[in-house]
């Protein structure tokens, strides 16, 4: 693991970098996780069951929305294998994101409507061949 985030959280960042021949952000970078093809991607994963507990498919907070692609990674809870992957242009996340000034950020959850938008790209299928 590269920083002191969940493990699940690093593994997603490894795992999008790999399968789309990016690289990874410094450690330090606040706006995003990898750099792929110029493009600046904000990775978010959670580990979830089958099917998912309340509570499972609350990403981490967006602080800002200073990034190209969001990244949304769904991790199965027995063996953290690929569920789904879905990359999500920044302009359809605050649509489904909710502002919450206690954490200064906005939450977004990965339900089919931040998953499937209208310029959404399920990337699992490259995430399956990496792992």
């Amino acid at each position: 693991m590269r920083t002191e985030n969940a493990p699940a959280g690093d593994y997603a960042e490894f795992l999008v970098a790999t399968a789309l021949g990016g690289v990874l952000a410094p450690n330090s970078e606040k706006g995003y996780d990898v750099l792929a093809d110029g493009i600046r991607l904000q990775v978010k994963s959670r580990v979830v069951s089958d099917p998912p507990r309340s509570g499972q498919l609350q990403l981490s907070i967006f602080r800002s929305f200073d990034f190209d692609e969001g990244v949304i990674v769904l991790l199965d809870d027995h063996d953290h294998g690929v569920r789904q992957a879905v990359r999500v242009p920044v302009e359809e996340l605050p649509a489904v994101a909710v502002r919450d000034g206690h954490v200064n950020g906005h939450r977004v959850h990965a339900r089919p409507a931040s998953m499937s938008g209208l310029h959404a790209v399920d990337i699992s299928t490259l995430l399956w061949r990496v792992t």
